[in-house]
């Protein structure tokens, strides 16, 4: 679905995709019973006993295999997928079904897994699973040669110990091991990965509903849960109001306007993220083909006005492509200069018309910008985005759709809201976003300067020399304006007082179901 938004309207929407219930092994529960149309949404089942109901507006996963699209991100957020490495709370690496990981020589890393790790089907994880992994990672998702190169020589040396030799240095390369891609699975069961997580995978209705079970045999502490039941709900509102009647028990990502109107028996625990909502621009299209014209962009936009229009005052102003929240030293890029804007559009030969929109040649500066309603914020972002160009000249029409990976990985786009989350390897943000195919290069941004920069940090792993090639990067982005780079909002959980204990948030929302998470009373 599409709808578009004219000049200063903004609108909220509850969208729901035609579902398609996955194969489910005979131990699952029984499929849900089919959605009701997209405006009045079936309201979800009573919690059982142990049953935890999240409520989302992000995307669930398409499907239970973790090597399609960006599914691994979904599969560890909940529970059931888990990386030789993870990020603690504190942003800090820590091994995760590695015990240890340790750089032989320049190009040979040694990773000796847990023991007595179990998959979903009850095998234990041995080496060479492990590396059977990694090989489906690398035919199955482009963006995982990003992060470790697919001609990486993978030895196994006995059950528990297999090395890695990548064909140039890479010193992130435990970072690498944290990356949702690297998601250590076996292959699909009935439709269904076979993973290590305190959950498993039983059940999904698309664009609806997402199921897991508690796994007995887990390594670690027990999945304190019977079940989860993740719910998508697009519509803030919606979810909000689910959750104060008691049809769901937490929600994610909650918007600072919706927390704001939630009752004192409604906990809540917001801390700083680290997402970075930005436009991306498309390079391979006009206007955004001309520097002058993107940086004309990142001028008019008032950054600081933006955060208190749609984030209630609330997360951190973006200045380049690391969000403030990792800790790197920031160079400012991005700033507001609506003056400097207009001499900028002139230079390149966009002249003001009659009725205030620039034209060259007979062309109106005329953009189409997408947005999505996952995130509310950014269709709101993108409709106060859409007043401050038309200060300086710009005619902006901003379109919802509900599925923006679909509606702008071919290309076919002139600018796009987009949000993404953000490790704190500095190596992460240029490699994915901006490198010559990064997974999330979809405006087909190219630069020299910077493929070699990312180079250079791919192979070092000295913590002061990278910080330094993070500034160079940011000095990049500063010279050449890429994409425009917006704010950081705030990572905002909230559940039903005490009902749901031991929630431990993470300013990566990578991680949200722990085996600990459970239900009080």
């Amino acid at each position: 679905m599409r709808v578009a938004i004219g000049f200063g309207i903004c609108v909220a929407l509850l969208l729901s995709a035609c579902s398609t219930p996955a194969a489910i092994p005979p131990t699952a529960a029984p499929a849900a019973d089919s959605a009701a149309p997209a405006d009045t949404p079936a309201p979800p089942a009573a919690a059982a006993s142990g049953e935890l109901r999240i409520a989302t507006g992000l995307n669930i996963p398409t499907s239970l295999i973790a090597t399609q699209g960006t599914n691994g991100f979904n599969m560890i957020t909940y529970g059931a997928g888990e990386t030789l490495m993870r990020l603690m709370p504190e942003q800090q690496l820590e091994p995760w079904l590695a015990q240890s990981v340790e750089r032989s020589d320049e190009r040979t890393w040694t990773v000796t897994l847990r023991e007595g790790v179990r998959f979903h089907d009850g095998s234990i994880l041995d080496a060479q699973a492990v590396a059977d992994s990694f090989a489906s990672s690398w035919a199955n998702l482009p963006g995982a040669a990003t992060f470790v190169p697919s001609d990486t020589e993978v030895l196994v040396r006995d059950a528990l110990t297999l090395t890695f030799t990548t064909p140039e240095p890479l010193g992130g390369f435990r970072y690498s091991l944290a990356n949702w891609n690297f998601v250590i699975h076996k292959p699909p069961v009935d439709d269904i990965s076979i993973m290590t997580g305190p959950y498993r995978p039983v059940e999904l209705v698309v664009d609806q509903e997402f199921v897991l079970e508690q796994f007995a045999e887990y390594w670690g502490v027990g999945g304190a849960l019977d079940r989860i039941r993740v719910i998508r709900l697009p519509d803030a509102n919606a979810r909000a109001l689910a959750l104060q009647s008691g049809d769901v028990d937490m929600l994610t990502n909650v918007p600072p306007d919706i927390a704001r109107g939630l009752p004192p028996d409604i906990e809540q625990v917001s801390i700083p993220g680290t997402r970075m909502h930005h436009i991306i621009l498309n390079h391979t299209r006009a206007p955004f083909d001309d520097r002058n014209v993107r940086e004309a962009v990142s001028l008019a936009i008032d950054r600081e006005a933006l955060l208190q229009a749609t984030l209630d005052g609330q997360g951190q102003v973006a200045v380049n492509l690391y969000p403030a929240s990792l800790g790197l030293p920031l160079v400012e890029a991005q700033r507001s200069d609506v003056a400097r804007a207009q001499t900028l559009l002139e230079e390149a030969g966009w002249i003001p018309g009659s009725d205030g929109v620039r034209t060259q040649d007979g062309q109106r500066l005329e953009v189409l910008l997408y947005s999505y309603p996952g995130r509310p914020e950014l269709t709101q972002m993108a409709v106060a985005i859409q007043a401050m160009l038309g200060e300086v000249g710009f005619a902006v029409t901003v379109e919802e759709v509900s599925d923006i990976v679909e509606t702008i990985e071919g290309g076919a786009f002139q600018a796009s809201m987009f949000s993404i989350g953000v490790q704190s390897d500095p190596l992460y943000m240029p490699a994915i976003t901006l490198a010559e195919g990064g997974a999330f290069n979809y405006g087909g941004y190219r630069n020299s300067v910077l493929e070699e920069l990312a180079a250079q940090l791919r192979a070092e792993d000295d913590p002061a020399i990278r910080s330094s090639l993070a500034a160079q990067v940011q000095e990049q982005v500063q010279a050449d304006t890429p994409n425009i780079y917006l704010a950081t909002p705030p990572l905002i959980t909230a559940f039903r007082q005490g009902h749901v204990i031991n929630f431990t948030p993470n300013p990566n929302d990578l991680y949200l179901v722990t085996p600990e998470l459970g239900l009080g009373a």
